[in-house]
């Protein structure tokens, strides 16, 4: 059992025991799939509630047991505040929970962020590559699906602020329909990598260096290769008669593409 000096602070306790932290955290971002963003994110909100209060977690440890131990129990508790947090009233499904962490890092992928079945298994692929394709679409089809979503396209999620405004009179709106149907044409004709890619950088605005901790790949050749895609896409859209303006003009928001 860790013993702590009368005389050591909360502080000094918070500090010293970095390292473990760093390991728990590490350690419930494998259990859970997280992405290197997402346990960086949930990392750095976490110390910032272990110092809350003038470091009240450490004020209340009592040395009943070791210090490490009463910190997997705090970090597994935050972890489902943060959680919370983040999907609001969204909850795994009883049968993605009766499965394991992989269903519900799937279905959060599919049913939270909406995203395709095409890209969110490549997503679970590029962390665990024990893990086929084939095995995913039947996981997939075994969890509850209260909305279609293999057709939840790339393009639609959270491009469309202004669309929901009844008080917008934009005449670029009347191209909408045509410019989503474009889109999804073209981001459809992507390797699946690519349209991962794609949505993670042009969309969620995720930096190079978080996709490419995220899908494992190289960061300078990421770099060259987003170039390559953000040309495809203009040009496959320019042959259409859409530039990037008519693009973001529709959609009430500057695409960085």
């Amino acid at each position: 059992m860790t013993s702590v000096p009368a005389t050591t602070t909360a502080e000094e306790q918070f500090v010293a025991s970095l390292p473990i932290i760093e390991r728990i955290v590490s350690a419930i971002a494998r259990r859970h799939l997280l992405s290197a963003g997402d346990a960086e994110e949930f990392g750095a909100w976490a110390k910032a509630k272990l110092i809350e209060g003038d470091y009240a977690v450490f004020r209340k440890f009592g040395g009943r047991s070791a210090l490490s131990t009463y910190l997997v129990v705090v970090l597994r508790n935050l972890y489902r505040d943060y959680q919370n947090s983040l999907w609001g009233r969204w909850r795994p499904s009883a049968a993605a929970k009766r499965v394991g962490p992989l269903a519900v890092r799937l279905e959060q992928l599919l049913v939270r962020d909406g995203m395709p079945l095409r890209e969110a298994s490549y997503i679970v692929c590029a962390a665990h590559s024990e893990v086929t394709e084939k095995e995913l679409a039947r996981l997939a089809a075994s969890l509850p699906r209260n909305h279609p979503v293999a057709e939840v396209s790339l393009e639609t999620a959270e491009l469309s602020p202004s669309l929901a405004s009844p008080t917008s009179v934009d005449s670029s709106l009347d191209e909408t329909p045509r410019i989503e149907a474009v889109l999804h044409d073209v981001i459809e004709q992507l390797p699946a990598e690519d349209a991962v890619i794609l949505r993670m950088r042009f969309w969620s605005n995720l930096s190079v260096a978080d996709i490419a901790r995220s899908l494992r790949l190289d960061q300078k050749s990421l770099y060259r290769r987003l170039e390559r895609i953000a040309e495809h896409l203009r040009q496959a859209l320019s042959a259409r008669g859409i530039d990037r303006a008519t693009v973001a003009e529709a959609f009430g928001s500057e695409l960085s593409w």
